[in-house]
């Protein structure tokens, strides 16, 4: 259960830098991370456009609840169990019980890519600065 909180604080403090309320770099991440979603949902059309918006407005209120609770990790903790509880219960009317629970699985596979993807860019750079040393 350790794991569990720590890795959920782990994924919230790499996504609250995804859920940019902009259309910058940010804004861009959080499309792409929506359509995955959908994708991976399997939405039909008419579901995409009903869960597109409601899951854009749990990232702006993920967001905010990692701002406003990043001093006390425990309450932190606790408003995003209840945030996901509460959304859930809104994807719960566009795509069914048993999907709305996979939405924060398919979140989570989502960042855990990114994370990889970034590693693997940094490792490439690093990688390539020292084959220009030699």
């Amino acid at each position: 259960m350790k794991h569990f909180y720590t890795l959920l604080l782990c994924c919230l403090c790499s996504f609250a830098g995804f859920a940019q309320e902009d259309d910058g770099p940010g804004g861009r991440v959080r499309e792409r991370m929506t359509e995955y979603i959908e994708k991976r949902l399997g939405l039909s059309k008419s579901e995409a456009q009903q869960f597109s918006p409601i899951y854009l407005n749990y990232l702006n209120d993920l967001r905010k609840t990692t701002q406003d609770h990043k001093g006390d990790r425990l309450v932190l903790q606790q408003k995003v169990v209840e945030l996901r509880l509460n959304y859930r219960n809104q994807f719960k009317n566009v795509v069914g019980d048993k999907r709305s629970n996979d939405v924060f699985s398919y979140e989570r596979d989502f960042i855990e890519g990114v994370k990889q993807l970034r590693q693997d860019r940094m490792d490439n750079l690093r990688d390539d600065r020292r084959g220009r040393k030699n």
